[in-house]
């Protein structure tokens, strides 16, 4: 089930989004007509994500994702400028599966998160 949040929502989704899914291991990839299919991360933790309506390129969505400690060094902050819209997608367990934000270019960013299963088959 694919569920479009309204502009209005989109603060408070993100922080309830946030609480539900910290740290669930996640999979970001970038669609463009000029750039194609890109990969930016795989199995990344989800440390948060934010919305700013403030500034040149707002509105605009942050990714943040990385480890649990400071001892954990790999991380990522990905920025979305000109955002335009923000769809989640719900799995038959009710959980998210994926987050989508489109920017006004029609450029959009994939937030998945990993299932049990294909985190245990890398292993």
């Amino acid at each position: 089930m694919q569920e479009v949040i309204e502009r209005d929502q989109w603060k408070s989704f993100v922080q309830e989004f946030n609480h539900r899914n910290v740290l669930r291991a996640t999979h970001v990839e970038v669609l463009g007509e000029d750039i194609g299919a890109q990969s930016e991360e795989e199995k990344l933790p989800l440390t948060g994500i934010s919305v700013d309506f403030k500034g040149s390129e707002a509105p605009s969505v942050e990714i943040a994702l990385g480890g649990e400690t400071a001892k954990e060094e790999r991380h990522l902050s990905h920025m979305i400028p000109h955002v335009k819209s923000i769809m989640r997608k719900i799995g038959d367990d009710l959980r998210e599966e994926a987050l989508l934000i489109e920017d006004e270019q029609g450029r959009q960013t994939i937030l998945t998160f990993e299932s049990l299963q294909r985190l245990t088959e890398g292993h």
